[in-house]
């Protein structure tokens, strides 16, 4: 009896297998373990429950598979895991799958042309992948029922595939980005189902297509990023009547907003930002009765905000800035119960912020930087609790910091500098426990400041140019995220706390211009995250502290005019960061040292200290202190000053000589490299090259020194913006050109 129940159970389990097997004989357990071994690439993971097993139904217990009644798989979704491998041929074999979900698993190659196998798919999720090629528009014919394709942020090219317009059930399509070529196909107007169009962030280009107010059932459109369309924003585009998202940000629109837009009941979001849209606000936009989202930032848009606009009750986001708009922000901003976001920014408003901003509690960043604002900061800012950022920078606010802003522990950014806000600094700011940056510089704030500070997030704070005094307090030395402590041109007396030297982090530290006596702490030296100091134009005393030399990332170093003593430390010969030093105006005697990094400083750094004696070559020295460079040779400041270091050494390799000290008193190799190619009769890269080069490079093709010639001097422009970046300079130095080289080609044979 037994062996009968064994011999039913068998043929049960065939019965089963054969009933789980797709038509060629595969079982979906088989191509699904074939899909593993294909997906996984060398250096991926996952899918560690995909086991081969005997059981006709362990496969639909695998992570992320779903099968009908009888075992065949109709849904695989694998999303989010590091799998970076590819996708098979036998994905085609699945034909019973409804739900096809490979979405942020990295796979990369191209896509099997056997998935037009799948007929019965619904849902064809591959987005956030790593695809090439062209898309096979052909694996679309059969897929009649599909309803959702979304290919976005893959690496498809070519023209977007024409054969989704046969899709009738498709409701969701997106190609966005890819790098796809060409115009949308105005065919893609015929998916009249289609409620979901994404096709931003592709390149494409064209008339603006207009044509697309044809698929009357659209509720969302992306269409910009990086795509150039000829033209402007279609009037058509307002009869879309179920459309709630209108995004066509940065796509090369021009002309003025259409007033048919108003139509648009149900939009929620407006995206039009980063175009050349010109005129002024259309009125009839306060139509947008549904409005949530409004950005027109970064146009040319002018006139002022229309005051029909109040009808816009639901706006929670209003993003203008970078625009020619001018006139007051209408009072009737500050009533918009959900209002969290207003960005104004870099337009020519004028007048007070409305009283009652933030009143409604939901107020969560204001930036109003570079207009033309007066009147008091709006005292209910957060009165929900919730602000995050304050910057109301370069206008005319005046009056004090509203005191409850020392309580809003939202808040993550404080910049109010050049306005002309006065008053005392409410307590409570230097203790909010996410502020990271507070900026009050270029003000009239008066007072001392707190004995108590205790901002754990606090990693800029600039209060100079202003009217603070007392002493500089040591609870600063509480601030351990502290990067950047900017004190200059106040009225701050007494000494500095050594307290502040304790903060692992601090990189620049200026309390210049102040009345600061005492002698300098010795903790400094411990301080070696410290890349600038100044301490000039106050009352210090006593000798540059032992140990200076420790701070080897110290770049800038201004000590001037004030009442220090003693010998210049020789120690100093070795920071060889340091290349701006200043000494001048102190009390300092003995020798000035020599060698080293004391090369690179010129008698300003010195004078004004009658018992120094300057017993050093001063003509070998350049003359830096006059230069607008990133800080001459030696140093680490960034990138873009350790390139300028990288062309001087190129220089030094081509001409044969030193950087300074062969060429005159305040003359570098480059000063001399540029001097030499004005003074010849017809300057060419080939001619300054023969008219600089070291003899001993003669035997070398002069193409390839006059490529280095070319890299070198590119990276010794005076503007830092204009130099390349590392990574240039190596692509250029390991791509040299291969054009015809000209006569002569080698140097030997100019000599």
């Amino acid at each position: 009896m037994g062996s009968v129940y064994s011999y039913l159970l068998l043929y049960i389990s065939l019965i089963l297998l054969l009933f789980s097997a797709s038509s060629n004989g595969y079982t979906d357990l088989e191509v699904l373990l074939k899909l593993k071994s294909s997906m996984i690439g060398p250096k991926g993971s996952g899918l560690e429950d995909w086991e081969f097993s005997l059981s006709p139904s362990a496969h639909c217990r695998f992570s992320g598979v779903k099968c009908d009644e009888n075992f065949r798989v109709v849904a695989l979704n694998v999303s989010y895991s590091p799998l970076f491998g590819t996708l098979p041929p036998e994905i085609g074999l699945l034909d019973k799958l409804v739900n096809l979900t490979i979405s942020a698993v990295n796979l990369t190659g191209k896509i099997p042309v056997e998935m037009g196998n799948l007929t019965s798919l619904r849902i064809f999720n591959i987005s956030n992948n790593v695809f090439k090629g062209l898309f096979p528009g052909g694996i679309l014919t059969g897929m009649t029922q599909l309803e959702i394709l979304d290919a976005y942020n893959n690496n498809f090219t070519g023209p977007l595939p024409i054969e989704v317009v046969k899709l009738e059930n498709l409701k969701h399509l997106s190609f966005g980005g890819n790098y796809f070529t060409g115009e949308i196909p105005e065919e893609y107007s015929e998916i009249q189902s289609l409620e979901y169009l994404g096709l931003n962030g592709i390149g494409l280009t064209g008339k603006s297509p207009a044509f697309l107010s044809r698929l009357k059932n659209l509720k969302e459109m992306y269409i910009g990023y990086y795509n150039a369309y000829d033209g402007g924003v279609p009037p058509e585009f307002g009869t879309l009547s179920q459309l709630q998202i209108l995004d066509m940000a940065n796509c090369n629109l021009t002309g003025e907003i259409p007033a048919s837009l108003s139509n648009l009941k149900n939009l929620n979001t407006l995206f039009l930002q980063v175009n050349r849209l010109t005129g002024r606000i259309p009125s009839e936009l306060s139509g947008l009765i549904s409005l949530m989202s409004l950005d027109l930032s970064i146009n040319e848009l002018k006139g002022e905000i229309p005051e029909s606009f109040s009808a816009l009750q639901n706006i929670t986001l209003i993003h203008l800035f970078r625009n020619h708009l001018e006139g007051p922000i209408p009072s009737f901003v500050g009533d918009f119960p959900n209002l969290e976001v207003l960005q104004v920014w870099g337009n020519n408003f004028t007048r007070e912020l409305p009283e009652n901003l933030g009143r409604n509690g939901k107020l969560l960043m204001l930036d109003v930087t570079s207009n033309h604002f007066t009147g008091m900061i709006p005292r209910d800012l957060c009165k929900g609790g919730r602000l995050q950022t304050l910057i109301l920078m370069d206008n005319f606010f005046f009056g004090p910091l509203p005191e409850d802003l020392g309580n809003c522990k939202s808040l993550q950014k404080i910049r109010v500098m050049k306005n002309m806000l006065h008053g005392t600094i409410p307590a409570g700011i230097f203790n909010l426990p996410l502020v990271s940056i507070i900026e009050l510089n270029d003000n009239f704030f008066s007072g001392e400041l707190p004995s108590h500070m205790s901002g754990a997030s606090l990693g800029q704070l600039k209060i100079s140019n202003n009217w603070f005094t007392g002493k500089i307090p040591p609870a600063i030395g509480n601030l351990s995220s502290l990067q950047v402590l900017s004190l200059e041109m106040n009225k701050f007396s007494g000494e500095i706390p050594e307290e502040i030297f304790n903060i692992k982090l601090l990189s620049k530290i200026n309390i210049s211009a102040n009345n600061i006596v005492g002698e300098i702490p010795p903790s400094i030296s411990r301080c070696t995250s410290l890349t600038s100091v100044d301490f000039s134009q106050n009352n210090l005393s006593g000798e540059i502290p032992k140990g200076i030399d420790q701070l080897k990332d110290l770049s800038i170093l201004n000590m001037s005019r004030n009442q220090l003593t003693g010998e210049i430390p020789g120690e100093i010969r070795y920071m060889i960061s340091l290349t701006t030093l200043d000494l001048s105006y102190n009390n300092f005697y003995g020798k000035i040292p020599t060698g080293g990094q004391f090369l690179v400083f010129n008698d300003s750094s010195f004078v004004g200290n009658p018992s120094l004696c300057p017993m050093r070559h001063v003509t070998n020295c350049p003359n830096l202190a006059n230069k607008d460079k990133e800080y001459a040779y030696t140093l680490k400041v960034d990138e873009k000053s350790d390139v300028y270091s990288f062309g001087v050494v190129l220089l030094e390799l081509i001409a044969g000589r030193k950087p300074v000290g062969e060429f005159g008193d305040g003359v570098d190799i480059v000063r001399w490299v540029r001097k030499t190619a004005s003074e010849l009769p017809q300057p060419s890269d080939p001619a300054v090259v023969l008219a600089i080069v070291d003899p001993r490079l003669s035997e070398y093709p002069l193409t390839g020194v006059i490529h280095l010639f070319k890299v070198a001097m590119m990276c010794v422009e005076d503007e830092s913006p204009a130099r390349p970046t590392m990574r240039e300079v190596v692509h250029m130095l390991t791509n040299p050109p291969h054009s015809a080289p000209p006569k002569p080609s080698h140097l030997l044979d100019a000599f």
